[in-house]
C-alpha cells in the first residue's frame, strides 16, 4: 500500500510541476508581447483546449512515476554493517548525506536545497542488502549513475584485497 501512496504523491507532484512551467512559461511570453494573456487568444479552441492540455498533463504524471523511478542491484559483496562507512563516503562523494540507518542498509538524500527542488523533493535513495548485492532505489537517473558509481569505486577495491 505504501508504494501506492507514494505513487500517486508523484503523480500529483509531477502533475503541479509541469502545470506551473506551462502557465510561467506562457506568462513570461505575454510579458514579451509574443501572446496575448487571454484564453481564447492563446489557444484555438479556446477554454476546450485547456481542458485537452489538462487531460495530457494528467496522462504524463501518471505514467511518469513508473518510469521516472526503478530499483537496481549494484553487485558488491560484503553486508550493510561491513561496507556501510565506503557506502557513507562514495555517497557523500557524489552529493548524498545519510538520513537514516536501517540494520540492512540505509537512505541518502541529495545535500543541496535546488539539487533538491529539481528533482521534486524525491531524491531519496533507498540502500538495502540483497542478494549478490545492495539495492538502490530512488530516481532513474541518479540510481543508474550510482551503481556504475558504487561498483567500480568498492569493486575496485575488492580487487584491491584480493590480490
Amino acid at each position: 500500500m505504501k508504494k501506492i501512496v507514494r505513487y500517486g504523491i508523484r503523480s500529483v507532484k509531477y502533475f503541479i510541476y509541469c502545470g506551473l512551467f506551462l502557465v510561467v512559461v506562457l506568462y513570461v511570453l505575454s510579458l514579451l508581447g509574443m501572446v496575448e494573456w487571454d484564453v481564447d487568444a492563446l489557444f484555438d479552441d479556446g477554454i476546450k483546449s485547456v481542458w485537452k492540455i489538462i487531460a495530457m498533463l494528467a496522462a504524463i504524471a501518471f505514467i511518469y512515476p513508473y518510469v521516472g523511478f526503478q530499483a537496481r542491484t549494484a553487485m558488491i559483496r560484503g553486508s550493510w554493517a561491513e561496507r556501510r562507512d565506503e557506502f557513507v563516503a562514495v555517497m557523500q562523494e557524489k552529493g548524498y548525506v545519510l538520513v537514516r540507518e536501517t540494520e540492512d542498509g540505509a537512505v541518502f538524500r541529495r545535500r543541496g536545497l535546488l539539487s533538491r527542488l529539481t528533482r521534486m523533493l524525491e531524491d531519496e535513495i533507498v540502500v538495502t542488502q540483497a542478494f549478490g548485492g545492495f539495492e538502490l532505489e530512488g530516481l532513474r537517473k541518479d540510481i543508474v549513475r550510482l551503481t556504475m558509481h558504487l561498483e567500480y569505486q568498492l569493486g575496485e577495491k575488492e580487487e584491491q584485497t584480493a590480490d
